[in-house]
């Protein structure tokens, strides 16, 4: 269960956490929900799968509450980011992610055009990449 921080003099009295606001979640008991906020706050904002949305998302396919989409597009992000060329190296296991939504949707799909879409989406993110120093 989520808990508010409790306040007695500017401090949270179960976490000792400095007040912020009256709605913020008190550090005791939600070390779960920490962590997700951590891993948020990790996330990269930009990448290939930022771009492979935005590619998907022009024709009408966006991420639904019950599918892997955004966890696999962050995850993109994140391997791009930490080792450059992964999507490249891992266009199989996309392109398989990308068949594998499309047949839980009912969408027809080829592998030709879903490995097209992610070499345009590593494309795009190399293009939008600040220059590196």
């Amino acid at each position: 269960m989520i808990a508010a921080c409790v306040f007695d003099g500017g401090k949270c009295v179960r976490c000792g956490a400095d007040c912020i606001n009256e709605r913020q979640v008190c550090g005791v008991g939600n070390d779960e929900l920490l962590g997700l906020i951590d891993e948020f706050a990790a996330t990269p904002t930009r990448g290939p799968g930022t771009e492979l949305k935005k590619l998907l998302a022009r024709v009408g396919n966006t991420a639904t509450p019950d599918c892997d989409c955004n966890a696999r597009a962050a995850e993109m992000d994140r391997r791009e980011q930490d080792s450059p060329g992964w999507c490249e190296a891992n266009l199989d296991t996309i392109v398989g992610w990308l068949r594998e939504q499309a047949e839980a949707r009912g969408l027809p799909f080829l592998d030709a055009v879903g490995r097209l879409l992610v070499l345009r989406a590593i494309r795009n993110a190399r293009k939008a990449a600040p220059p590196s120093p």
